[in-house]
């Protein structure tokens, strides 16, 4: 009888759970370190990343850029908020961006030794990767949870979201979010995760927490991010009319009638006082429908539109949608600097 054949091929190795445990609790305290607690006054309303920081000045201080998210600053209710370091320290944060649509908020900020985190590239992220989320939820600063990424796309409409902050602020993010594709990962997060990092194994932030709903965690990808620090003029000055707008759909009886092409135009929900927005007579109800010959399908594309490069000062022809309506006005935006 033939002597049997046994295999000589070694057994996989697998990582033990002590070097797992271990690596783990390093990347997190790590990542500790860019994450700040927005706080107004002694509440705590979520949480924020040190996104990028500049050069030090004379004085050892750098300007951060930090980011979280639109509902949190909301929530504050100010564009002035306390930004709590890690480390105790309490700085102050100052709004320099908003953009409801992808409910980001960029704040500028001060200090010595801050340390920005490491962000990585959201679209290379895979479904089945560790992921771990890091936060102030409940008012536990610097608290983990780990799961592992569910999907990268847009959110279920039928799904019930709710931001994962202690508030529940007059910005609700759902509906307005519901096309864009978010990172959905199995993870547990809690009121005062809001804007804070998503991390993939490396420790690199590939998402800013946002929203929980049916046992998982939404975060909007790093990628995003960039695109709203670029939209927005960080280096430089961004338009500013002084609107509050919405996307909203049309019916295909709505486009027949009015003659517009696009299924969604930008709507002013909001005139400041004393804003270039009131001044050229812009008005509540008013529906964006192009600037400068450029089609509107959204409140994001008005902001890129606005912030086009060499377009700096220059008058806007602004096309509306008035009472059925169809009017131009010419307006200046104010600039405002980002720095």
């Amino acid at each position: 009888m033939a002597d049997a054949v046994i295999s000589s091929a070694p057994a996989p190795v697998m990582p033990s759970l002590a070097m797992f445990s271990e690596e783990t609790a390093r990347l997190a305290g790590r990542a500790r370190r860019s994450v700040a607690w927005v706080q107004v006054g002694q509440r705590g309303v979520g949480s924020a990343i040190i996104w990028e920081t500049g050069a030090p000045d004379a004085s050892g201080e750098v300007e951060a850029t930090v980011i979280t998210n639109a509902h949190v600053v909301a929530a504050g209710r100010s564009e002035r908020l306390t930004l709590r370091l890690s480390d105790g320290r309490e700085i102050e944060g100052r709004l320099v961006a908003l953009d409801p649509e992808r409910d980001l908020a960029a704040l500028r900020a001060r200090a010595r030794d801050l340390a920005p985190a490491t962000i990585g590239d959201s679209s290379a992220l895979r479904v089945g990767e560790l992921v771990i989320a890091i936060g102030n939820p409940l008012g536990l600063e610097g608290a983990v949870t780990a799961g592992v990424v569910a999907a990268h796309a847009p959110v279920d409409p039928d799904l019930d979201l709710e931001p994962a902050e202690h508030e529940r602020g007059p910005m609700r993010p759902r509906n307005r979010m519901a096309r864009l594709p978010l990172v959905q990962a199995d993870i547990r997060l809690y009121p005062g995760n809001s804007g804070g990092p998503l991390l993939d194994a490396r420790g690199r932030v590939i998402g800013v927490n946002t929203m929980v709903g049916g046992g998982m965690g939404f975060a909007v990808p790093s990628n995003a991010v960039t695109h709203f620090l670029r939209e927005s003029g960080r280096s430089g000055q961004r338009a500013y009319l002084g609107v509050q707008v919405q996307t909203v759909p049309l019916t295909e009886a709505q486009r027949q009638r009015f003659g517009v092409e696009s299924e969604t135009v930008a709507l002013v929900t909001g005139v400041e006082p004393d804003g270039p927005a009131e001044a050229a007579g812009m008005l509540i109800g008013d529906a964006l429908l192009a600037v400068d010959g450029r089609a509107i399908m959204g409140a994001d594309q008005l902001a890129r539109l606005l912030n086009r490069p060499g377009t700096a000062g220059q008058a806007r022809a602004l096309e509306l949608l008035r009472g059925g309506q169809r009017l131009t006005i010419t307006l200046t935006p104010a600039l405002r600097a980002a720095a």
